[in-house]
């Protein structure tokens, strides 16, 4: 086929060039420039002609379709593209299981309490201010039936001199000339001093009497015994927790009464006389939590 193919081509060019061979001789005197261009671009034409059908006479069959090859790597990952719009808000989602409590915050606040018969605060206290017990006059039957803890510099704001119809504060003395139980011995007439204390880790205080123990779980600022007004006298008072340790205010040995402290002692009869026994003083604690 391809001999066959080749031979065909060899006789066409042959008599293509023949005849321009020809044709050229016979037209060599008269053709214009104008016309050799024309017959060259005819020349050109057919020999296309030619050679698109020695084309399709050499081509032979398509083959067939070979085997898939091997997959190729995979490319390189292509760059981000700009983001889209915003979509729509979706629905609200079922509320979550409950978490677990969290761990205990810090206690705030603090609590404070007064130390009678102190000027000092115990150990884990910080001092807010030290004074002397005050009170109201031991024979008066008005005015405020608490002491109060003084504070050992007043300031005053507005004030007129001298007495008016008004109600007095005194020092406060003690009265342990029958019997003391402190640990000084020597406090009868003088002034009691007090202490204020603030505790920033704990947050209840109280005041247990007839006991110098504080329950379970309590902390024990101090213990002593309870003290208050002489049961004759024509003015009421509260009790006090006067620590153990009492001391006295210096320089103050005068016995100019004022308010008093007297020890409270049991009486049995409407108090069980077991474990209220007659005629003993009783202790107090003061316990913070």
């Amino acid at each position: 086929m391809f001999v066959i193919g080749y031979v065909l081509l060899v006789v066409i060019v042959q008599s293509t060039a023949d005849s321009i061979a020809e044709k050229r001789a016979q037209s060599r005197q008269s053709m214009t420039l104008t016309d050799a261009l024309k017959k060259i671009e005819e020349l050109e034409k057919r020999m296309s002609a030619y050679d698109h059908k020695l084309t399709v006479v050499l081509r032979g069959r398509d083959g067939r379709d070979g085997l898939p090859g091997t997959p190729g790597k995979d490319g390189s990952n292509g760059k981000d593209g700009s983001a889209g719009p915003r979509g729509p808000q979706g629905a609200q989602g079922a509320p979550g299981k409950e978490g677990p409590q969290g761990p205990r915050g810090p206690k705030s606040g603090g609590v404070k309490y007064v130390r009678w018969g102190k000027t000092t605060c115990p150990s884990g206290s910080d001092l807010v201010y030290k004074g002397r017990i005050g009170g109201e006059y031991y024979t008066h039957l008005g005015g405020a039936a608490e002491y109060i803890c003084l504070t050992e510099s007043p300031k005053y704001g507005n004030y007129k001199p001298g007495h008016q119809s008004a109600g007095y504060i005194y020092g406060t003395e003690y009265q342990v000339n029958g019997y003391s139980p402190f640990t000084e011995t020597n406090l009868h007439d003088h002034e009691a001093p007090c202490a204020v204390c603030h505790v920033p880790t704990r947050n209840a205080e109280l005041m247990i009497p007839a006991t110098y123990e504080c329950p379970s779980g309590w902390t024990m600022e101090y213990h002593g015994y309870l003290m208050t007004a002489y049961y004759g006298h024509a003015h009421p008072t509260k009790y006090l927790c006067v620590d153990q340790h009492a001391e006295a205010v210096k320089g103050t040995s005068a016995d100019l009464n004022g308010a008093l402290l007297y020890p409270v002692e049991g009486v049995c009869g409407s108090l069980p006389c077991h474990p209220y026994a007659t005629g003993k003083e009783l202790t107090c604690a003061v316990c913070t939590k």
